[in-house]
C-alpha cells in the first residue's frame, strides 16, 4: 500500500505522480464522463436534407411532387445555390403541416361579407 505523500490537485505535475497515482486519476475521470453522459439540447439542433431527393425521402412522396412542393409551399425552408439545394426540414415539416389545413384556393382569399 502506497503511501500518500501529497494532495494531488490540478496543479500537480504528471512526472511526480506514480503510475497508480495516474491510473486512478484517469479511471476516476472516465467513470465521471460515463456516469454523467454530455447533455445535448435537440431543441436547438437543426435537421437538414439535401436537394430534391432529400424532400422526396422526407415528404414519402415521387420525384415530380418533391419538385412542385420545393417551388411552392416549401420555398421559405428551401435554399439554393447553382445545383446546391439545402433544406431546412424541421421548417419544412411546418410548413407542409400548415398546408394541409388549406383544401382549396378559395381558402387563400379573403371572405367578402
Amino acid at each position: 500500500m502506497p503511501n500518500k505523500l501529497f494532495q494531488i490537485t490540478d496543479d500537480t505535475p504528471i512526472a511526480m505522480l506514480t503510475v497508480g497515482q495516474l491510473r486512478s486519476v484517469l479511471d476516476s475521470s472516465i467513470r465521471e464522463r460515463i456516469e454523467k453522459p454530455v447533455e445535448t439540447d435537440t431543441s436547438t439542433q437543426k435537421r437538414y436534407v439535401h436537394g430534391v431527393s432529400g424532400i422526396k425521402q422526407l415528404f414519402n412522396v415521387s420525384y415530380p411532387t418533391a419538385h412542385k412542393l420545393k417551388e411552392t409551399i416549401l420555398k421559405p425552408a428551401v435554399k439554393q445555390q447553382g445545383r446546391v439545394i439545402v433544406v431546412d426540414a424541421d421548417l419544412a415539416m411546418k410548413l407542409f403541416a400548415e398546408h394541409e389545413h388549406v383544401k382549396s384556393i378559395k381558402d387563400f382569399q379573403p371572405s367578402t361579407t
